[in-house]
């Protein structure tokens, strides 16, 4: 079985921590921790915690609403609490959560995360060498001198993946990071044609090769029996991320701009029923895998020969979570080793 990953979601964190534990013994690549409703980092500290083997990771944390030192030390404490299974994965976060709700400029977000991920690898590098360290940016200045972090890193690189969407951040990820995040709405056919030929891209500008580069992608999957209530849950969720113009990139190439508008529209006037059902059944037959056992495993197999990990998501948006635990139990029992 190729190696799959796992989003974990529940109403507690207790719940995560028995997701993990469950995906782990199903022999599952990795789980990842999301933030939105909380924190990433503190959701998987509990999980690394909680598992030994496999490897955990953020899904994405938000990269421009924390310093790049706070980020670079609570990595360095997870890779520590996980012995060394931490992924940080990154991401800019839509325009408007960061600028209103957290109150940071988004300013240029390819510039931006560059340096952010630079400034991080750097304190990673020398805080626990004494070394000055230094960096003068666009949008950080970093002058720390005189400090020490007294305990030992548990590896000399934490590897980080970049989210993205759009073909710049695509390429930015292939050029700064150690691996490559898609969202959950990079369909099959936007992998094909838009995320793989801008992380060749990418690599090529950095004279990186493929083989030392990650590409994962975030995967709705509902597995079920029951295709019309599955395909009905899937609808829910591509439904919350029609809102968000970040996303416009993969709804415009399958030629979806209509529905996203009046998805909005019923987003706006808070008529969640309206929103749901704009997601066409086309919709959900591009930026969803949904079916029986053996339909879903064939889907996600068409996904891996572009991407090398599938990280699986049940639908959770607008359901209650017992409905969102039935799906997470069709996926380790479709997806375990």
């Amino acid at each position: 079985m190729h190696d799959t990953g796992l989003i974990l979601d529940s109403k507690s964190i207790s719940g995560l921590v028995e997701l993990a534990r469950e995906a782990e013994d199903a022999g599952f690549h990795s789980v990842w921790t999301t933030e939105l409703y909380r924190s990433s980092f503190q959701q998987l500290a509990p999980v690394a915690c909680s598992t030994s083997r496999v490897h955990v990771g953020t899904a994405v944390a938000l990269a421009f609403v924390r310093t790049p030192f706070i980020t670079a030390l609570t990595a360095l404490d997870l890779d520590e609490i996980s012995s060394g299974r931490l992924i940080l994965g990154l991401g800019t976060g839509a325009k408007r959560a960061n600028e209103l709700w957290h109150g940071v400029s988004y300013g240029k977000p390819t510039v931006k995360i560059r340096e952010c991920i630079e400034v991080i690898r750097l304190i990673i590098d020398k805080c626990t060498s004494g070394e000055p360290i230094l960096y003068n940016g666009e949008y950080y200045s970093v002058n720390i001198k005189g400090y020490h972090r007294p305990f030992k890193p548990v590896r000399g690189r934490i590897p980080i993946y970049l989210a993205g969407v759009g073909k710049y951040m695509t390429r930015t990820a292939a050029e700064v990071a150690d691996g490559y995040i898609g969202h959950v709405v990079c369909s099959l056919r936007y992998i094909k044609e838009v995320v793989s030929k801008n992380i060749e891209l990418g690599l090529k500008k950095a004279g990186k090769d493929r083989k030392d580069f990650k590409v994962a992608s975030i995967i709705t999957c509902a597995v079920s029996n029951d295709k019309r209530r599955a395909r009905q849950a899937a609808r829910a969720t591509i439904a919350f991320y029609a809102t968000v113009r970040t996303y416009e990139p993969p709804f415009k190439l399958h030629g979806f701009e209509r529905e996203t508008i009046q998805i909005r529209e019923a987003f706006l006037k808070g008529d969640i029923e309206s929103m749901i059902q704009g997601v066409s059944d086309d919709m959900i037959d591009a930026f969803a895998v949904v079916g029986t056992p053996d339909e879903c495993r064939k889907r996600i197999k068409e996904y891996m020969d572009h991407i090398d990990l599938p990280i699986l998501s049940a639908p959770h948006y607008f359901l209650d979570f017992e409905e969102v635990r039935e799906y997470q139990r069709g996926l380790l029992n479709t997806f375990g080793k």
